[in-house]
């Protein structure tokens, strides 16, 4: 090899190891932000609850929202469900997941029913600032805000 071949072959491992150096920057920075956005509609049908929320200060920014879940049992029986948000809301610089009462599914103010019923939309979207019970029949919001304590 000649003294011209060394320096081009350490040029050139050079410029591999700062393309893979930035690569895996850029990696680790895009898995760091979040990949979910929450895009508005155009229109929202204004309902009694739209109602209640925006008398309240809310802006409503979504129509329902379908959460697709796939499971796969025992690494091969695959099982399909789904979480329905009712709609997205915010107030401020915070936005909230927002949960309609329903008369056939009701609900009590337990610690363990808001748990069970309501801490799976927290942990879908981290970035909500909690998820805003919204009880129509009764005229009253509730903003339920999760800690967890690890």
């Amino acid at each position: 090899m000649r003294s011209g071949d060394q320096l081009v072959l350490l040029l050139i491992i050079g410029i591999i190891g700062i393309a893979l150096f930035m690569g895996l920057r850029s990696r680790l920075n895009k898995s760091a932000q979040s990949k979910w956005v929450l895009v508005p509609d155009e229109e929202i049908p204004v309902t009694d609850a739209v109602a209640l929320l925006e008398n309240a200060g809310y802006e409503v920014m979504t129509t329902k929202r379908k959460i697709p879940i796939r499971m796969l049992v025992d690494d091969q029986e695959e099982l399909f469900s789904r979480y329905f948000v009712d709609h997205f809301a915010q107030s401020e610089d915070k936005w909230y997941v927002v949960k309609i009462a329903r008369s056939r599914n009701p609900f009590e103010m337990r610690g363990s029913s808001i748990r069970d019923q309501l801490l799976p939309y927290q942990l879908i979207y981290l970035e909500a600032a909690g998820v805003l019970y919204v009880d129509v029949s009764l005229q009253k919001i509730v903003k339920i805000q999760f800690e967890l304590e690890i």
